[in-house]
């Protein structure tokens, strides 16, 4: 890694009634798909003003007024000042209230109060112990980057999806939100760098967080610290189970966005663009996403999307209830079955189905049976079985070297549990 170049603190952030920014540029592209994904794609934005958490919002502002210390000028004046200097400085003029609570957790939250109540972002004790203002600036603004972008809408219906005692959240879309809680991290990041625009001080922010001592006790030297993430990189093990991407990879993002178009005031001939910007990030968040590591997991991983996608294009289209099926099973092996369902053609589809069928078919072992029966399943989702499936199932059966006699076994099982026969409905052109 290049070394840092050493720049001088910040000074305090002073209001500026010129300054515009423009948030929704400043937002992770990244994000903002997933976003647009959650919202429409979904329909989950129709929620927003459906599932009214006004109760448990109240019950919260109950909560941090009877446990914490509001701050104000009289209080903590220091604090205070310093909150609504960031405020100011954003422009945010929706009401916040700023708590202190006591635990030896280094961290900070925020809540939206959806104009039911006020605003509340809270702070540890032991946060406020081990930061300057300096770095508290960084976490300030991070804090009103969520209420910026509204963060707890989506937060609000995810909950409440979790929390259905009789359905699980399809695969799919767990996978969207855990993979949107970490991006929308890194948008509040941008936020709070524009708080506090010095590399170095956010770098020791980081630092402090993961090793929960202060500068008394370590040095932080942000070259060093950061050659740690070149070894995440050869591990590549990934992490897509946090809520935030991990410190290193935060930071790294960090460096990449000082140095692009999209950091304000930024006109340097060699900054980067939004798309190298783009490209840069996305190859950072990809290091947290979970990919098969043991050759047999791989192997199933190409069996199921591969020989998946052939049998269910035998009768047309893929319905979305098989592909919802593909992309459960593969979610049990990796956190983008997208990755691996995806295909220039169908000649690549036929030589993939090729490849791994003769993979299986040379091993003296039961896995090809197992498989052979799940993916005949495929076929019964709809609870009927097309001819044009059943000669698909057959050649299947034949390119994993499985007798006539234990392909019609196995299919005749499948039905027993699966079969649901329904009858072909024509519309006259109605719809």
């Amino acid at each position: 890694m290049n070394k840092t170049p050493a720049k001088k603190a910040p000074p305090k952030v002073k209001k500026n009634d010129n300054m515009k920014f423009d948030f929704e540029k400043l937002r992770f592209a990244g994000e903002t798909e997933l976003v647009r994904i959650l919202e429409d794609d979904y329909a989950l934005a129709s929620y927003y003003d459906i599932f009214d958490n006004k109760d448990e919002l109240e019950n919260i502002t109950n909560h941090m007024l009877s446990n914490t210390v509001k701050l104000s000028k009289v209080i903590a004046p220091r604090l205070y000042n310093l909150c609504s200097e960031i405020q100011e400085f954003f422009g945010f003029k929706e009401p916040i209230d700023f708590y202190l609570y006591a635990t030896p957790e280094v961290n900070a939250f925020s809540i939206n109060g959806f104009g039911i109540v006020n605003h509340i972002i809270c702070f540890t004790s032991s946060l406020i112990q081990q930061l300057n203002d300096d770095e508290l600036r960084f976490v300030i603004g991070h804090e009103i980057g969520h209420l910026i972008f509204k963060h707890s809408q989506l937060d609000v219906v995810n909950k409440i999806l979790a929390n259905r005692e009789n359905e699980e959240i399809p695969a799919a879309l767990a996978i969207y939100f855990l993979r949107w809680q970490r991006y929308a991290e890194t948008s509040c990041d941008r936020i709070g760098y524009l708080a506090t625009p010095n590399i170095k001080t956010i770098g020791t922010v980081f630092f402090k967080f993961a090793a929960g001592l202060s500068e008394k006790y370590l040095n932080f030297d942000i070259d060093e610290y950061m050659k740690q993430l070149e070894k995440i990189k050869e591990i590549a093990v990934g992490d897509f189970y946090s809520t935030h991407p991990n410190n290193l990879v935060r930071l790294q993002n960090l460096l990449n966005f000082s140095s692009s178009v999209l950091m304000p005031g930024n006109t340097k001939k060699t900054a980067l663009s939004e798309r190298a910007l783009q490209k840069k990030m996305m190859e950072l968040m990809n290091m947290l996403e979970i990919h098969p590591k043991k050759e047999k997991d791989k192997r199933f991983v190409q069996f199921y999307s591969c020989v998946g996608i052939y049998l269910a294009g035998a009768s047309g289209d893929i319905t979305e209830k098989v592909w919802k099926a593909l992309y459960d099973w593969l979610a049990d092996y990796t956190t983008q079955p997208e990755r691996y369902l995806s295909f220039k053609n169908m000649k690549q589809v036929e030589e993939c189905v090729q490849d791994i069928c003769r993979y299986f078919a040379r091993r003296h072992d039961g896995d090809k049976y197992e498989l052979f029966e799940k993916i005949t399943q495929l076929a019964l989702l709809d609870g009927r079985l097309e001819l044009a499936e059943k000669d698909r199932i057959f050649e299947i059966g034949k390119l994993l070297k499985i007798s006539k006699d234990e392909i019609i076994h196995i299919i005749r099982r499948s039905s027993e549990n699966f079969l649901s026969p329904s009858r072909k409905m024509y519309f006259n052109g109605l719809l």
